[in-house]
C-alpha cells in the first residue's frame, strides 16, 4: 500500500478522549527514545509529521495521525524511562493501558524494541502483556 496522505489528527490525555470512530487503528509503542515517532515518519515518508526528540520522554500523550482516509496510525507514550517521577511513569502506563484494553478498533500494536540492546525487562512486560490480554501484535 503506498501511503498518499498523512495528517496529524490531535493528541489525547486519555483513552476515553479518543476518537469515536470505527476506522482500524495500529499503534506503535515501545520504551521511551526507541524511535516510535521515526518510524511514523518514515513509513509516511515525510520528516516532520510526528515530533521527535533526542529526550526520551517527549510523546506523553496518546497521538493520532490519519492514513489515507482510511485508518490511524498511533504513536504512544513510550515505556521505561527512569528520568522522570515515579508517579509520572505510572500516569503513562496508566494512559497506555487504558488504551489497548478499551480500544475496539485497535487492528495491531507494533512493540519497537532496540536492536543494539538485549530485551529490556519492561519489553518483555510489553509483550506479555499483549499475550495476556490476547492483543495482536508484532515485534520491530
Amino acid at each position: 500500500m503506498k501511503i498518499k496522505e498523512a495528517v496529524f489528527v490531535a493528541s489525547f490525555p486519555k483513552a476515553e478522549k479518543c476518537p469515536k470512530t470505527k476506522i482500524p487503528e495500529f499503534a506503535f509503542i515501545g520504551r521511551s527514545n526507541v524511535g516510535k515517532s521515526s518510524l511514523l515518519n518514515f513509513l509516511v515518508n515525510r520528516n516532520k509529521l510526528a515530533k521527535t526528540s533526542a529526550r526520551p520522554g517527549k510523546t506523553q500523550l496518546i497521538n493520532f495521525f490519519l492514513i489515507n482516509d482510511s485508518f490511524h496510525f498511533v504513536d504512544l507514550p513510550g515505556y521505561g524511562y527512569a528520568r522522570f517521577s515515579k508517579q509520572e511513569r505510572e500516569k503513562w502506563e496508566k494512559i497506555i493501558t487504558e488504551y489497548i484494553v478499551s480500544r475496539q478498533q485497535l487492528f495491531q500494536i507494533f512493540i519497537l524494541i532496540d536492536s543494539r540492546l538485549d530485551p529490556q525487562a519492561s519489553d518483555i512486560n510489553a509483550i506479555n502483556f499483549m499475550g495476556k490480554y490476547q492483543i495482536p501484535f508484532s515485534i520491530i
